[in-house]
């Protein structure tokens, strides 16, 4: 029979082991939402992760897409969802959502999305946070500027100047 303060020691041990394999299960499912080549049916169970990071990380895989994305768009992390708001290829109903989210930083990635539609725009330049108008005017410029470009303006045109002739 062990000693009891041996016993202690056996049960840490034991309880330290338990620990290190829910480390390792979470480490593993991060690795999996951050891979490419991680099909987007595993991609979109990750979205279900208890995990706030594996989440996040399942945001930024450009491999995810459609169901996951928009479970991503609800999630409770701010974080996340504002991870969602800067790529490039969620649905617009997925932008329109998140464009009426109550983190300013989410409604402001929206604002400077390329693809966000143009009456969400609308809408977040009435924004009542500074911090979302300033990205719906620099998401303006942006816009103007790569209009111009494509119509054949200098590089380094205004793009007040060419808001004014349009």
């Amino acid at each position: 029979m062990t000693a009891p303060c041996e016993d202690e020691a056996l049960e840490r041990d034991r309880s330290r082991g338990r620990e290190e394999a829910a480390v390792l299960w979470t480490t593993r499912e991060q690795v999996l939402a951050a891979r490419r080549s991680t099909p987007w049916y595993q991609l979109e169970a990750l979205a279900r992760s208890r995990d706030a990071v594996t989440r996040l990380r399942v945001a930024r895989n450009p491999s995810a897409q459609g169901d996951a994305l928009v479970l991503l768009a609800r999630d409770a992390d701010p974080e996340v969802r504002e991870q969602v708001a800067r790529r490039t290829d969620p649905s617009a109903a997925v932008l329109t959502r998140l464009g009426a989210d109550a983190s300013a930083a989410v409604r402001a990635a929206v604002a400077r999305n390329p693809a966000t539609p143009g009456e969400v725009l609308r809408a977040l330049a009435e924004d009542p946070h500074h911090g979302v108008r300033f990205a719906v005017q620099a998401s303006q410029r942006q816009r103007l500027r790569a209009a111009g470009e494509q119509a054949g303006a200098p590089r380094g045109a205004d793009p007040d100047a060419l808001a004014a002739t349009a």
